[in-house]
């Protein structure tokens, strides 16, 4: 009797002690709910939604400057959204596309493959940015246990670690904060308009870490966890009845990764996987410059130019069609997009 009372306590006392150090993630995580790169919203989001959509988009920030819901939505009557984080490698997008399928049934989902056309180093930002609004679930454990590098696995699964310096800058929001109150009416989509100061610049750093990655994008154990991430993606899409697509959405410095991308577009066809490179239609789309955020993202022009040719390509597919657009909400949302983006 005494041994079961031991034990008995011990398991209410670890049960305090979790629950404890969950209320204390909560207080400490960075909320990031500050447009446009309200990534608190858009992941945290998705997983207070009701509905269910019918495409899904992962990947990296190139996924969620590229793809718009709203106007998708407007021009087809297909609802989807976008879940991406900053700099996300292959590896985790399957852990995303997996912890989405529990919960929506997408008919088709599209996968940018910037996380593996480029050498990502997945520091501390990196790691949180992917694993702080992703909850609690045994597919969130199997990714920190077997793809979260060594060293990042703690503030992975408690953010608590990496935060616990914040007490200085804790708000009233985040004592008073619910994740509930997460929503983003853009679906995951990050609205930018014009056109960053530092344009030029970013030109010239991404041709200094475009050279760091052709060093390191043959390397075999890079290539290998590349190789298990789209195998693991197309198998769980089959599992779940979901047609894949593997694309590049548009990047304005492509010379500098068009030979990693025909790389990569010869081991998806190795594996009879579907490949779209988009770059490849930049005069179809009438892209410039000037519809470049930055020499990687889209700004809303260039994301409706982009999705406007997406949208036809993807009729000539079979897999948009012509329905009406007529969810009051959706509509509600679309109104406010079209003040915001002029």
């Amino acid at each position: 009797m005494k041994k079961f009372l031991r034990i008995l306590k011990s398991i209410i006392f670890l049960g305090i002690l979790i629950f404890a150090c969950l209320q204390l993630n909560n207080l400490f995580i960075r909320k990031s709910l500050s447009k446009p790169w309200d990534m608190g919203n858009k992941i945290g989001g998705f997983f207070n939604e009701s509905e269910d959509y019918k495409a899904m988009f992962f990947g990296t920030s190139h996924a969620y400057c590229s793809f718009e819901p709203l106007y998708i939505y407007e021009k087809t009557g297909m609802k989807s959204y976008v879940l991406s984080s900053q700099k996300q490698p292959l590896k985790i997008t399957a852990t995303y596309i997996k912890e989405a399928l529990k919960r929506k049934n997408p008919k088709v989902i599209f996968v940018d493959i910037y996380g593996g056309i480029f050498k990502i180093t997945e520091d501390l930002g990196v790691v949180n940015s992917y694993s702080d609004y992703l909850p609690m679930s045994l597919n969130k454990l199997k990714m920190v246990a077997t793809k979260v590098p060594r060293g990042f696995k703690a503030p992975a699964l408690f953010p608590l670690v990496a935060y616990h310096s914040r007490w200085d800058d804790l708000k009233d929001e985040d004592y008073h904060f619910d994740k509930k109150t997460y929503e983003d009416y853009l679906k995951g989509y990050v609205l930018l308009k014009g056109q960053s100061q530092d344009f030029k610049k970013d030109i010239i750093k991404d041709k200094e870490n475009f050279l760091k990655s052709v060093a390191s994008f043959d390397e075999e154990a890079y290539l290998k966890e590349n190789l298990k991430a789209i195998d693991e993606i197309i198998k769980t899409c089959q599992k779940n009845g979901a047609q894949v697509y593997f694309v590049k959405t548009p990047i304005y410095s492509y010379s500098y990764y068009a030979d990693n991308i025909k790389v990569f577009k010869k081991y998806l066809e190795d594996r009879g996987a579907k490949f779209i490179d988009f770059n490849e239609f930049y005069h179809e789309m009438g892209l410039h410059k000037d519809d470049f955020y930055d020499p990687h993202h889209l700004n809303v022009s260039g994301a409706e130019k982009f999705n406007d040719f997406f949208i036809d390509y993807m009729k000539r597919e079979g897999v948009f069609q012509e329905n009406l657009a007529k969810d009051k909400s959706w509509l509600e949302d679309l109104k406010t997009y079209n003040i915001n983006k002029s």
